[in-house]
């Protein structure tokens, strides 16, 4: 550890033991491959990125005396955890296997070399034959300044993205800190289902892929939108009424009500009552709840490019027709991107 912080999140770089750990799923093409399975078997691996292997970093700016990972410069020059995946068409949207790691976010405020650094809980994808990746995003993980915000660390345990569900205990589930019909078009869940009604085993996260692009060529703030890939919270999974993902829900779309007369608000809103949702569900602290923000922010923000001021559909609000959604940087959708 390497005791730099930036906004009190530590700063990755090749003298730091930061890393991606487990990104998931990073599906490749694993041997025998035969006329049964052509381009051999697609398995699903977790995926594994080291700091240390940091390449392109900051040449002046050094942390531990080595190079620093700073915005549209750094990768990692190998993940592992792929090997297997050695058929000769190896990752499914590659065709990589350990391949190099590129950060997907970064500080909108603290700059090396003129360029955003890296820091923990920052988002990165692997495998990547460039620009494309072999996985979804995934926070990285190295420390919180102590004596700020150490709570972030307990609270980051509960933190997964949707999809799929890395909560540990059986009976909890992913919920989007956000709701999920803020960002979805409207008739792709129908849309999707009627046109691969044919593929009954396709595996759930390729099939949420697809009906994704059935967003294209939707504009903001849905069309960089995967669902699987949105911050979520780990709560305990049942819909009577006082447990955890129930309340979640219930607080979120009374939030909406309070603000979204004509069934519009900004991110800014959406933020606020997402994070009240799950404060009031999982009983954090003010801090806990704040650390929460903050990997809204990495994703929303940072990967989607969404400003407090990006209007989406209110949770459980249809948007009137013919209105049109400001997009936070001075430009206009009309709301047919947005859910019903």
């Amino acid at each position: 550890m390497s005791n730099v912080f930036a906004n009190s999140l530590e700063i990755s770089g090749k003298a730091v033991s930061a890393k991606v750990i487990a990104a998931f799923p990073d599906v490749c093409f694993t041997p025998p491959e035969n006329p049964a399975t052509p381009p051999g078997v697609p398995v699903p691996y977790p995926s594994f990125g080291m700091a240390g292997d940091t390449e392109k970093g900051t040449g002046t700016v050094k942390i531990g005396g080595e190079t620093v990972n700073i915005k549209n410069k750094s990768d990692l020059s190998k993940t592992t955890g792929t090997e297997a995946g050695a058929a000769a068409k190896k990752g499914i949207i590659t065709s990589k296997n350990t391949g190099k790691e590129y950060d997907n976010s970064w500080s909108n405020n603290v700059k090396f070399d003129g360029e955003p650094v890296i820091r923990f809980t920052d988002l990165a994808t692997n495998n990547h034959s460039s620009p494309a990746a072999n996985t979804p995003p995934w926070p990285i993980q190295c420390k919180v300044q102590p004596g700020w915000n150490a709570t972030c660390e307990k609270v980051l345990l509960k933190m997964t993205v949707y999809d799929p569900n890395k909560c540990d205990t059986p009976d909890y589930e992913a919920h989007h800190v956000i709701d999920n019909s803020s960002f979805t078009r409207v008739g792709a869940r129908s849309a999707t289902k009627e046109s691969f009604k044919s593929a009954a085993n396709m595996g759930a996260r390729a099939w949420k892929a697809l009906r994704n692009l059935f967003q294209k060529p939707s504009a903001h703030p849905g069309s960089n939108y995967h669902e699987g890939d949105a911050p979520a919270i780990c709560l305990k999974d049942s819909q009577t009424q006082g447990e955890e993902h129930r309340i979640a829900h219930d607080v979120s779309r009374a939030e909406a009500k309070k603000v979204a007369v004509d069934g519009k608000w900004t991110y800014k809103q959406a933020r606020a009552a997402g994070v009240e949702s799950v404060k009031q569900a999982a009983k954090l602290t003010d801090e806990e709840a704040e650390c929460v923000g903050l990997v809204l922010d990495a994703y929303y923000k940072d990967k989607m490019d969404c400003t407090d001021s990006t209007q989406m559909r209110a949770a459980g609000r249809r948007p009137p027709g013919g209105s049109q959604f400001a997009t936070g940087s001075g430009s206009s959708v009309p709301s047919s991107p947005c859910p019903p």
